[in-house]
């Protein structure tokens, strides 16, 4: 890895830690730079602002999320193994990931994250939507919100996350399972859909 790759890795490693201890505000481009040990100016190399910074360490963890989500799906045949699997990796994606996992929650909805950004995350989940949209479909369900479909799947999905972050527990499939189960339950989707 050259050192150019090395230091911005280190900025967004840094930043994004203080971003979430400190919030945007109470985090100085001066303490990120110290604290990654480069110059304020260096950083300004790097990113031309901090709300810049703050816009690209978000892609990067969605980014980075998206790979782990999709990690094994296309070996799923079916909706509901697919969704599984997303929630399963979602999750797991959440317990290895602490500071990124806090850093989504903190400012997936704040004003910091610019509409281009949220706009282009939107298009590389569009996997999530084709899945619902297959799903709709196939169950005929007529005047279904497939956006509040997708969001009621993720919000038990984060929060079945957050289960293991409150409890310190370790990852356990049949703790994680049962939210989801329960989740298909309520959509009638089956194990051949």
């Amino acid at each position: 890895m050259d050192n150019k790759i090395k230091k911005r890795k280190k900025i967004i490693e840094v930043a994004t830690k203080l971003f979430v201890e400190r919030g945007f505000h109470g985090t100085p481009t001066s303490l990120i730079a110290k604290e990654a040990g480069i110059a304020t100016g260096t950083l300004f190399n790097y990113f031309k602002t901090k709300d810049i910074l703050i816009n690209e360490i978000f892609k990067d963890i969605k980014s980075e999320q998206k790979e782990i989500i999709l990690k094994d799906l296309d070996e799923a045949k079916t909706s509901k193994l697919k969704l599984k699997k997303i929630w399963k990796n979602l999750i797991v994606w959440g317990i290895n990931n602490p500071q990124e996992r806090k850093f989504i929650n903190y400012f997936s909805n704040s004003n910091f994250i610019s509409d281009d950004t949220k706009t282009e995350i939107k298009k590389n989940y569009k996997f999530l939507l084709d899945i619902f949209r297959e799903i709709i479909e196939k169950k005929g369900m007529k005047n279904t919100n497939e956006l509040m479909l997708i969001l009621n799947f993720m919000g038990a999905c984060i929060f079945t996350g957050k289960y293991f972050h409150i409890t310190k527990e370790p990852y356990n499939e049949k703790v994680c399972d049962e939210p989801f189960e329960r989740f298909c339950k309520s959509i009638e989707l089956c194990d051949e859909d």
